[in-house]
């Protein structure tokens, strides 16, 4: 049996949910470009496509809806995630927040999956300083985590980005999930055993790298210089190649054009300048593309969103994918037990 570390290019499975870097550059959700579902749908539509493969969105924002105003009623909850901001990171309050479920009525699949999503998006936003209580009719959880005073515009922004996070196939997060699932364990405990492994720097976190690299340049000249210092000391650059894509991240253009459009005062303008300055000596430099994070991170900063969020946001967009892979896995109930290739002593 070939052996092929961290499984790279070992087919584990089978799946209807989406297809990642077919020809170097596609993303398909059930078929449907999920670039072009930017264009024409909301997050709503696009969970519920993940999960029932239908692209009317009502029913997911409805139960979303009816959840996140259940689990804003309940004070237990709002208390612990409160007490647990004090002491912990934000992916651990988000982890802990939704074990808080036990376990959800999996007979409907949407509303087991919405009550996810509303209880992610309860935990960021408590980390705003205003409000986010007033659900938008058509960016229904986009606007659970943005506040109440923003505008359509970064409504739609943010509703883009969770539309591209939403599934990415056999990812290490989406396999841990359905390791659980074929165990048939329920989805709670796969959608925190998401949670955990997304938490990792080497999944999760890229964004939060990027955007940090970019604010440590105050000009586009210092980025240029910085950057050429960090390539010849032989530095990791985050948000660059990806892991499957080989031409491109179909995401990346849709959220750089976000960032274009909503950096407006000169220090956002800025920023917008060096990141590019950054993504133009990559490319020549490393022929290296942006991957979804490396703009992703800078959109959510414009946002508003404070840098230890972003993955958890990250988690936010990818309940859906993570459900969707649970019940795809329980169905084939098929128990998920790789061999491993041994490299000890062979006999004391």
């Amino acid at each position: 049996m070939d052996y092929s570390p961290g499984l790279r290019g070992v087919i584990a499975g089978e799946t209807e949910i989406s297809t990642v870097g077919m020809e170097g550059t596609s993303l398909r959700y059930r078929g449907y470009d999920a670039v072009g579902l930017t264009s024409t749908n909301t997050y709503e539509d696009v969970a519920s496509l993940i999960i029932d493969d239908d692209l009317d969105g009502e029913l997911f924002k409805k139960s979303f809806s009816n959840h996140y105003k259940k689990l804003s009623d309940d004070s237990e909850l709002i208390q612990l995630i409160n007490r647990l901001k004090t002491e912990q990171h934000p992916m651990d309050v988000i982890r802990t927040a939704i074990s808080y479920i036990g376990e959800a009525d999996e007979s409907n699949k949407l509303d087991a999956a919405s009550k996810v999503t509303a209880i992610a998006c309860l935990a960021i936003a408590s980390y705003n300083k205003e409000s986010s209580d007033v659900l938008d009719q058509k960016y229904t959880v986009a606007s659970s985590l943005l506040p109440n005073s923003s505008t359509e515009q970064q409504l739609e922004a943010l509703d883009d980005m969770l539309i591209l996070y939403a599934e990415h196939g056999f990812n290490a997060s989406t396999f841990a999930a359905r390791v659980t699932a074929s165990t048939r364990s329920d989805l709670i405990s796969a959608i925190v055993s998401g949670v955990g492994t997304l938490k990792g720097e080497l999944h999760g976190g890229a964004n939060e790298a990027a955007v940090e690299l970019i604010n440590s340049f105050n000009t586009s000249e210092d980025a240029n210089n910085g950057v050429y210092r960090l390539l010849e000391d032989k530095k990791k650059i985050m948000g660059f190649g990806h892991g499957v894509y080989k031409i491109q991240d179909p995401r990346s253009p849709v959220v750089k054009n976000w960032v274009e459009v909503l950096s407006t005062s000169d220090e956002s303008i800025n920023k917008y300048e060096i990141a590019k300055t950054i993504d133009s000596i990559m490319d020549s430099e490393k022929k290296l593309f942006p991957n979804v994070d490396f703009y992703g991170g800078l959109l959510l900063s414009e946002l508003g969103f404070a840098v230890e969020v972003f993955t958890p946001i990250f988690v936010a967009g990818r309940s859906v994918g993570w459900s969707a892979h649970y019940f795809e896995q329980k169905k084939q109930d098929t128990l998920i037990r790789p061999a491993a290739k041994y490299t000890g002593i062979q006999e004391r």
